[in-house]
C-alpha cells in the first residue's frame, strides 16, 4: 500500500528544513537580495508522509504580463529529499499547485534537461524554441502548464 502524503503551505518553521533541502537555494522568511523567500511566494507548499515528516517543498511566484499579456505563475523550486524520491511527492506537489491555480499558465522559471520527461509527465507540455536541438539535448524552450479552464 502507497504511503500518504499530505501537501500543506510552508510555515515559517519550515525554512530551515526548506533551506537544508534545496540544491544550492537559501529560503527565508522575509524577501531579500537573492534566495527564496516565503513572504514573496505565491504557494509554498511542503509534502508530508503520514508519520509526519517532511519529504518535499515547491515554491511559486505570481508574475504579472506585459501591457497585453496576461499574469502567470513561475515555479521557481520543486525539491524532494532525496531518500523520497520516486514516491509520488512530486506528483502531489505539482498536483496541489495546479489544483490552486487552475486558471493560469504556470512556467518553470529554470528546468534540468535531464528530467525532460519527468516533466511531461508531472503534466507540463514544451514549448519548442527554434534553437533546440533534441539530438543533443539542447532545450531552449520553456515547460508551461496552459491554464485548465476558460
Amino acid at each position: 500500500m502507497a504511503e500518504s502524503i499530505t501537501v500543506r503551505d510552508a510555515q515559517p518553521a519550515d525554512v530551515e528544513w526548506m533551506s537544508d533541502n534545496t540544491e544550492g537555494w537559501k529560503v527565508t522568511n522575509k524577501a531579500r537580495d537573492s534566495g527564496t523567500s516565503l513572504e514573496e511566494a505565491f504557494h509554498a507548499l511542503v509534502a508530508e508522509r503520514s508519520d509526519g515528516t517532511p519529504a518535499g517543498w515547491l515554491h511559486s511566484i505570481q508574475r504579472s504580463g506585459g501591457f497585453s499579456e496576461p499574469g502567470f505563475v513561475a515555479l521557481y523550486e520543486l525539491h524532494v529529499s532525496p531518500d523520497f524520491r520516486r514516491q509520488g511527492i512530486a506528483r502531489a506537489l505539482i498536483d496541489e499547485l495546479f489544483r490552486r491555480v487552475p486558471d493560469q499558465e504556470i512556467v518553470l522559471s529554470a528546468w534540468d534537461r535531464d528530467l525532460y520527461e519527468a516533466w511531461l509527465r508531472l503534466g507540463f507540455i514544451y514549448v519548442a524554441d527554434p534553437s533546440d536541438n533534441p539530438e543533443y539535448r539542447a532545450y531552449y524552450g520553456d515547460m508551461v502548464r496552459p491554464p485548465t479552464t476558460a
